[in-house]
């Protein structure tokens, strides 16, 4: 359709048809729950299917079969009733201090006693800490696991799993008054029960996304909050009023990057599973992760390919295998409109086979060829079935 491209998620390659004009901006896939640009130079519409290897100049290259492999996908998206609900204006001083910034998010510290204030309560934005997302919110709460009874602890985990109710149904039954029904924390003593919501879409967990600490300094306690997405965390520190701290600017800067860094913009769930079988070398430079569909999205980062500046690192169950991206090498792709098959080979070294989407398939092969490398690319599709 005139106006529209097709993109796929860079994470479970889900596609969707965008109007121009949306290229360069932000999206949230509905599939993965994975934050990403939508990139002008990467467009993949119905008329095609790799056929940028077809390009002057690489005569090895060849695509045979059909072309039509992609297909429009319509997302429905469901949004809360917000009603009368509006956030509580920021203070005009920040109630919070941004203590530090690092791989785990933005750290964050308050006196304990502010948690009788319902304002500082009611900051979190009303996005899943996980994927941004607006939509099938449900309602967490924050645990304050050195507060619980001793008794309690091994259950800090189950609380933090745990939902205490959808917020659409919230602002539809109560609307502005959808936070005076959150129950405290009977288990925890005051200040630490009173109820501080945060919210997960039913597609995501919040495990590693929101984490909080109690510490006891100069005679009382301070409150610890980490928040792993650095755009909540802006949103987070602008409701209590962060605009006027000096290092707003710092976290704004921060927040750009993660948007920017191509690791960075995976999950943190998705890059701790990574982090076990790929460990990046002196001046190596992450470019791209590929997983196997073999794999429930659930598993997203067990196993795949990781591409960087200098390596092409496979791992699938056992086998991890490595091959040198200045080396070059074959990258054979068989796929239909359904699933791709990536076979990677280099001399010396034993082959590799990755199972991806097309557009996975896509992706690896054209990433390979920018970084101008000496690997020959074959493809070739299966016919409409």
């Amino acid at each position: 359709m005139a106006g529209e491209l097709i993109i796929g998620c860079p994470t479970c390659d889900q596609k969707y048809r965008i109007k121009l004009d949306r290229i360069g901006r932000h999206a949230v896939c509905k599939k993965c729950h994975q934050r990403f640009r939508i990139q002008p130079d990467d467009p993949i519409d119905d008329e095609t299917i790799l056929g940028w290897v077809m390009e002057e100049g690489t005569p090895e290259q060849s695509v045979m079969g059909s072309t039509s492999i992609f297909r429009s996908t319509k997302v429905p998206k469901t949004r809360p009733t917000l009603g009368e609900w509006t956030p509580p204006p920021p203070p005009e001083r920040p109630r919070v201090k941004l203590d530090h910034i690092d791989d785990n998010g933005a750290h964050f510290e308050f006196p304990a006693k502010e948690l009788n204030n319902a304002d500082v309560r009611k900051s979190f934005p009303l996005k899943c800490v996980h994927c941004l997302s607006d939509s099938q919110l449900e309602v967490h709460l924050v645990i304050w696991g050195e507060k619980l009874p001793r008794q309690d602890a091994f259950h800090r985990n189950e609380l933090r799993d745990k939902a205490f109710g959808r917020l659409d149904q919230l602002l539809r039954t109560q609307q502005k008054r959808w936070f005076d029904h959150l129950e405290p924390m009977t288990i925890l003593p005051p200040p630490f029960c009173n109820p501080f919501p945060y919210f997960v879409c039913s597609q995501c967990k919040a495990a590693g996304e929101i984490t909080g600490h109690t510490r006891h300094r100069n005679g009382e306690d301070v409150c610890q909050i980490t928040i792993a997405k650095l755009d909540l965390a802006l949103e987070f520190f602008t409701n209590n009023g962060g605009q006027s701290a000096m290092n707003y600017r710092s976290l704004a800067d921060a927040a750009q990057r993660q948007r920017d860094d191509r690791w960075r913009r995976l999950s943190l769930p998705v890059r701790t599973r990574i982090s076990t079988w790929f460990k990046p070398g002196e001046g190596e430079k992450f470019h791209a992760y590929f997983a196997d569909s073999d794999f429930a999205r659930a598993e997203t980062g067990t196993a795949g390919v990781v591409l960087t500046n200098k390596r092409l690192v496979y791992k699938k169950y056992a086998a991890t295998r490595e091959y040198a991206v200045g080396a070059g090498g074959n990258i054979e792709i068989h796929a239909n409109h359904r699933k791709a098959s990536i076979r990677i080979s280099q001399s010396g070294h034993r082959d590799a086979t990755l199972h991806a989407s097309p557009h996975s398939a896509s992706r690896l092969a054209k990433a390979l060829s920018k970084l101008d490398k000496p690997w020959r690319v074959k493809v070739e599709t299966d016919g409409k079935s």
